[in-house]
């Protein structure tokens, strides 16, 4: 399970990267979210992935200020 999980995981990445490269936020969107459910679920099984995790691709992309409407 957890070989299976740490690929999962590298492949979300690697796609997420490639979606936010290509402007599609979108798939990085979804990508995002399934990078998310993957930490979550190693969490609920006591599986430490922080060395496998890019902290950083969790976080959502700095939305552009403008003006509320």
């Amino acid at each position: 399970m957890i070989g299976e999980l740490h690929t999962q995981i590298e492949t979300v990445q690697r796609n997420l990267g490639l979606a936010t490269q290509a402007g599609l936020p979108y798939e990085a969107t979804l990508h995002r979210a399934r990078l998310e459910d993957l930490v979550e679920m190693a969490m609920r099984h006591g599986i430490d992935v922080s060395a496998w995790v890019d902290r950083s691709l969790l976080a959502p992309p700095a939305q552009a200020e403008g003006g509320s409407r």
